[in-house]
């Protein structure tokens, strides 16, 4: 399915769709330089297995500041990897990233705000969305930790992971709680 969606969140800033190699490519390129601040020691070779699921089995965006400077990411995809993707109800948020000076923004939760509205799009069925993220950042586990109860944490190659859920329903009230 092709998308082509651009946003315009306010003139500072938009939101696109990943729809063509362009945007994919914007898109690999700040993942691949932004990778350690998500995960630290994260392997080049799991960005771009990362982006390949991301491609067919989910969706991604980039965040485009005034200047059409990449400044943020965000993904998802329908099922769980060690399942081959077969759990469609299940929604898992990609390794998203902004630059430092946008996380604490408006722009941040309407990232969020657009992945809770694309994977609702994507499948109005889904009920329960993950959210993997590592156990060494204090940031993101403080955010994930207001809307969504730790599932479990386990040892990767590449540090301690660990996984959040909640419902979609509560994700999105969490989301359009900053309208």
């Amino acid at each position: 399915m092709l998308i082509n969606l651009q946003i315009e969140v306010n003139t500072l800033f938009r939101i696109e769709l990943c729809s063509n190699t362009r945007q994919w490519s914007r898109f690999t390129d700040f993942y691949i330089e932004h990778r350690a601040s998500i995960f630290p020691r994260y392997p080049v070779s799991l960005v771009l297995r990362d982006v390949i699921n991301y491609m067919k089995q989910g969706r991604g965006a980039i965040i485009v500041n005034e200047r059409d400077e990449v400044v943020g990411i965000g993904s998802f995809v329908l099922g769980l990897a060690e399942d081959e993707f077969q759990q469609k109800d299940i929604a898992v948020l990609g390794n998203s990233c902004f630059e430092v000076e946008y996380r604490n923004t408006r722009m941040f939760i309407r990232g969020l705000q657009v992945l809770a509205e694309q994977i609702r799009d994507a499948n109005p069925d889904v009920k329960e969305v993950r959210i993997p993220t590592s156990a060494e950042n204090a940031y993101t586990n403080r955010l994930y930790q207001k809307f969504a109860a730790k599932l479990h944490s386990y040892e990767s190659g590449y540090g301690k992971i660990t996984i959040y859920s909640t419902s979609v329903h509560d994700y999105e009230q969490f989301c359009n709680r900053f309208q």
